[in-house]
């Protein structure tokens, strides 16, 4: 690739994808919402340029970026990705329209591919919906993220831009900030607060930041058109696994109460993911282990 655009540059896992793309030579275009804008994780690179966009604007960004012929459009912009506007039905609706204008926008700019990412948890929603389980309200997001999926590879068909899909399982590490669970369970460890979890028998999966962006590079490289990848570690585990290893990287004594809170949840089967997907079609393999991944994560922790 020699030239993307990014929304949601200045999030978690967008600027670590710009990070990975302007230091391998690509000129990336940088989307976040205004001038006010957090941009101090976005690193500064002769290949990098700032536009300001919100998403509720999205569908002016041809006006906005005066470049065209990029050869691929991430979307990675999202309002309400945690905490309790998980729960806002209309903002999530919001969303759903904002993806599909990103669609449209990609196209108008003469993007080659759209890439749009997943998440775990729209698996895990379907998964309830299947069942009488009460769905929690977290679910709007979820269902939201699947709505959106589905419309943009639809509305990515009517405007003939290639589209492809990366479904995220569990992303951690350096500079996370909102409350996913490996930033909010080591915080609990380093602190010193009392933590307990479930029994930790369900399945579950992890992937370091920076592979992270490794994995949608390599999908907007060399996706397949109309592939939804999964971007993991390839080797899900029960949770009580990794949560041993977080303990024991903080303090070995610390009491992990396994079984202290009750799980209503439907155990995710991993056998509904082609693992090996991005492997076979990218060649990319994750290079940080969970061990690593979390020393480097303790170690910011720590300093800051």
């Amino acid at each position: 690739m020699k030239k993307v655009v990014i929304t949601g540059a200045n999030g978690f896992v967008g600027s670590a994808l710009v990070e990975e793309l302007v230091k391998g030579g690509v000129e990336v275009t940088a989307v976040v919402r205004n001038e006010q804008s957090d941009c101090s994780r976005i690193v500064r690179s002769p290949n990098l340029k700032i536009v300001f966009c919100s998403l509720e604007e999205i569908e002016n960004l041809p006006q906005i970026i005066a470049e065209r012929h990029f050869d691929a459009f991430y979307h990675f912009a999202w309002e309400g990705s945690s905490g309790s506007a998980r729960s806002n039905y209309e903002l999530q609706l919001k969303n759903v329209k904002y993806s599909c204008d990103a669609v449209i926008a990609g196209r108008s700019i003469g993007s080659k591919k759209f890439v749009f990412p997943g998440s775990i948890m729209e698996y895990e929603c379907a998964r309830i919906m299947s069942t009488q389980n009460i769905p929690g309200s977290g679910n709007i997001y979820s269902a939201a993220k699947i709505a959106a999926n589905y419309m943009a590879r639809t509305v990515a068909a009517e405007v003939h831009i290639d589209y492809v899909a990366g479904t995220i399982s569990n992303i951690y590490g350096v500079g996370e900030v909102s409350p996913r669970f490996v930033n909010a369970t080591l915080r609990k460890f380093l602190s010193g607060e009392r933590a307990a979890f479930t029994s930790g028998e369900q399945m579950y999966d992890f992937i370091y930041v920076t592979d992270a962006a490794k994995a949608f590079k390599a999908i907007g490289e060399r996706g397949h058109v109309n592939k939804n990848y999964y971007i993991g570690s390839l080797e899900p585990k029960p949770l009580r696994h990794f949560l041993k290893i977080m303990r024991d990287r903080v303090n070995p004594e610390i009491p992990l109460n396994l079984g202290g809170i009750q799980y209503n949840g439907v155990s995710l089967d991993y056998s509904l993911f082609s693992l090996y997907g991005l492997k076979e079609d990218t060649e990319f393999a994750p290079e940080v282990s969970f061990e690593d991944g979390i020393d480097k994560t303790i170690a910011w922790l720590r300093g800051k």
